[in-house]
């Protein structure tokens, strides 16, 4: 399989685990479907690009910003850095609508959130401490 059809099969298959986010947060396997299940599934499909150029990659490919262009000059290298993203995002957001709950944010405010996260994972963590924060006038609430 290309890495351009694994691309848009992993694109198509992580809507899955943002719809059960979105939609059926509180479902009892909610959390497991994304975290042992589509979660493991993608590090599998990441674990396969990750090797088909492995004899490309060395630990010298990631110290200048020249070298991880050329290493991601290739499609699977760059399926792999789009898959990476995928799990940690979907990973990311799993973990704001789990403590949102334990908490007692209100739905509406994580759903606005986790857009954010599937968008760009760090900027969606980030607007979600925040709101914590306010939430629960503390900055060293427990995970």
């Amino acid at each position: 399989m290309l890495a351009s059809e694994i691309f848009s099969i992993c694109n198509l298959v992580i809507l899955f685990g943002w719809l059960l986010l979105l939609m059926l947060p509180k479902w009892k396997y909610t959390q497991a479907i994304i975290i042992n299940g589509l979660l493991v599934v993608f590090a599998i499909v990441y674990t396969f690009l990750l090797f088909q150029d492995i004899d490309k990659i060395s630990l010298d490919s990631f110290s200048t910003l020249a070298k991880l262009k050329v290493l991601f000059q290739s499609d699977t290298a760059v399926a792999a850095g789009w898959v990476h993203y995928l799990v940690f995002d979907l990973f990311v957001g799993t973990y704001i609508v789990k403590k949102s709950l334990q908490i007692g944010l209100s739905r509406l405010a994580y759903s606005c959130i986790l857009p954010f996260v599937f968008m760009s994972g760090p900027i969606g963590y980030l607007i979600f401490v925040i709101v914590k924060i306010i939430k629960t006038q503390s900055f060293n609430e427990p995970n």
